[in-house]
Formats: C-alpha cells, sequence, structure tokens
C-alpha cells in the first residue's frame, strides 16, 4: 500500500508539473528533462510480467487506446461548444486524430505510451534475463535518439516511443528489486545527492527534451543520467511526504485520477482564456501560475463528472450485451 501511495504521490506532482509547464511558467526546460520520462517509469513500474505479451498488448489497448478514442471525441465536442458559445469559429480535422494539437494536444502520450508499452513487452517476454532486458531498451532507446539526430518522424508517435524505451525499463527495475522501499536515510543522502549533481550539470549544460516530437539532447548520455536522477530524487521527495497526512492524501488523489487531468487541462486553459479574454499562447508568469489552479481544479470536476455519468464504454460488455439481444431477438 506504501509503496503504490509513493507513485500515487509522485503522479500527482508531476501531473501538476505538466499541467504548469503547459502555460508560461518559469524553468520550464529544466522541468522538461525529466518530466515525461517520470510518466514512462512510473508505467514501467506496473509492467505485469504474469501476463502473456498478447495479454499486456491487449491491456494496454483497453487501458490507452480505446480510452483515447473516447476522450478524443468527448474534449473535440466539448471544445467546439465552448467557442461556438462565444460565437468564435473553430473546426473539426480528422488528421488531429493521429496527430493531436489544440484542446487535444497532450493526448499523443496515448499513443506514445501504448507502443513504449508494446516495445517493452516484447523485449522482457522474450529476453528473460535482466542484463537483456536493460541493453534492448537501451539499443531501442538509441535507435529513437537517432531518429532524432537525423529529424526522422514515424507516425503516432513511435520514434518518441522508441526513445523511452530506457526509462520504462528503468521503472520496472526500480519495482523488481524494491529500490524505493528499500532507501534509507544514508543511501537517500548518498542517491539524492549525486544525482541532483547530474541534474544541475544537465540545467548547466541547457539540455532540452522534448519528448512529443522526440526531439532528444544531443548530449544523451547527460540526459539518460539526469533524467533518471531527478526521477529518483523525485521519488525520494515523495516518500519523505507521506509524513503528512492532508499533503499525502491530496498529491496521492490528484495521482489516481492524472488521466483526467491529462485530459481535460489543456481545454480549461482555452475556457479560461475565453472567459477573461486572454490570448493563450501570450500569458504573463503569474496569468501562467493562475491557469494552472484553474486547470487543476475544473479538469478534476469534469473528470469526476464524466466518470460518473458518462463512463468509458465497456467493450466486452457491449458485446456480450448485443450478442445476447441478437440470439434473444433470433429466438
Amino acid at each position: 500500500m506504501q509503496r503504490n501511495k509513493i507513485i500515487d504521490i509522485a503522479k500527482g506532482i508531476g501531473i501538476m508539473l505538466v499541467v504548469y509547464t503547459h502555460t508560461k511558467c518559469y524553468a520550464h526546460d529544466a522541468i522538461y528533462i525529466f518530466i515525461m520520462p517520470l510518466f514512462f517509469a512510473l508505467s514501467g513500474y506496473f509492467f505485469n510480467e504474469g501476463r502473456t505479451i498478447k495479454e499486456n498488448i491487449k491491456n494496454k489497448f483497453n487501458s490507452l487506446i480505446i480510452p483515447y478514442i473516447f476522450y478524443f471525441l468527448l474534449v473535440q465536442c466539448l471544445f467546439i461548444l465552448v467557442h461556438k458559445f462565444f460565437y468564435q469559429d473553430i473546426y473539426f480535422a480528422w488528421g488531429m486524430f493521429f496527430k493531436p494539437y489544440w484542446a487535444v494536444g497532450p493526448m499523443w502520450f496515448f499513443w506514445d505510451l501504448f507502443f513504449t508499452s508494446v516495445f517493452f513487452t516484447l523485449i522482457a517476454k522474450v529476453f528473460k534475463k535482466t542484463y537483456l532486458i536493460i541493453l534492448l531498451s537501451l539499443i531501442f532507446s538509441i535507435g529513437g535518439y537517432f531518429l532524432s539526430i537525423y529529424k526522422i518522424q514515424i507516425p503516432l508517435y513511435i520514434d518518441s516511443a522508441l526513445s523511452m524505451t530506457i526509462f520504462y525499463a528503468f521503472g520496472y527495475l526500480l519495482k523488481k528489486y524494491n529500490v524505493v522501499e528499500k532507501l534509507n536515510t544514508k543511501t537517500s543522502i548518498i542517491i539524492g545527492i549525486t544525482s541532483l549533481i547530474l541534474y544541475s550539470l544537465a540545467i548547466v549544460f541547457q539540455i532540452v527534451n522534448n519528448t512529443k516530437p522526440n526531439e532528444v539532447p544531443q548530449n544523451y548520455p547527460l540526459f539518460l543520467l539526469s533524467a533518471m536522477g531527478a526521477i529518483m530524487i523525485f521519488l525520494i521527495v515523495c516518500r519523505f511526504i507521506m509524513r503528512f497526512k492532508f499533503i499525502s492524501n491530496l498529491l496521492s488523489f490528484y495521482g489516481k485520477e492524472s488521466l483526467i487531468i491529462f485530459v481535460f487541462h489543456v481545454f480549461t486553459f482555452y475556457l479560461f482564456c475565453l472567459l477573461f479574454n486572454l490570448d493563450i499562447k501570450n500569458l504573463t508568469y503569474l496569468q501562467g501560475f493562475l491557469i494552472t489552479i484553474f486547470a487543476l481544479i475544473l479538469s478534476m470536476i469534469i473528470g469526476l463528472l464524466q466518470m460518473k455519468y458518462l463512463p468509458i464504454p465497456n467493450l466486452k460488455q457491449m458485446y456480450r450485451y448485443l450478442k445476447e439481444t441478437l440470439k434473444t431477438s433470433l429466438k
């Protein structure tokens, strides 16, 4: 239970930083070094070794692609309706389904994480030994790095998925060896200081990572080490936050519901800008902070209402229902 809560706290802080970095914010590039690698690592933490390749891929399809289709259509409809309400023209392009932008822009992550999960599943299930899993995950990521260097993009963010495979593997290893649980005060200080030095070097050398278009920093070793170091600092801090009940419960709650924040927050940005007649591309730092708070609150409200009154359809149940209905009608 404690382990899961630490991960939920990490997801909670992580999603808040994601929302903040999508506005006008301080330390944008410094946060971008690790923020998306963090989410891939947290996903790798929950990799299920007990499932077959088929079961793992099917599970990820149901938990990522089906919600993607549902939320893509829902957010697009809300986006168009809100703009119509304010008498502003907006259009819908089906090309956005494969390359989302505007209100659905952050949903590229669904495609990226799905393919990263598929790549890692194939690696982990075919090559059982840990050193081979690490080596092949690194090779996949280096492949993504070279695609970035030569500016070769693959549809559905597959190039970015390759680059992120090593971070998914990193999360898997953290879980496999119970690294977070085994950290004591001494090791936390040693790892924390070492990681902080690496992360500081990345900032000094202006390492800039942009996961969506697969813009991987040219100083690849420093990027890997600094991002992994920042993730470790993140988890150590989250473990410390566990001591404070109210804060840990709040962050854990946001972590558990991070999907709906991820899905709705840019839509709430546009709503905020329409309400206060602001240009979303030219916000001040204060406006960026205020819109972050607005988005975190309203996204949660919209998401909780959606889950209660308009849940994601369960395709298996729908199939069974239609099958039984058809059988009954044919009798």
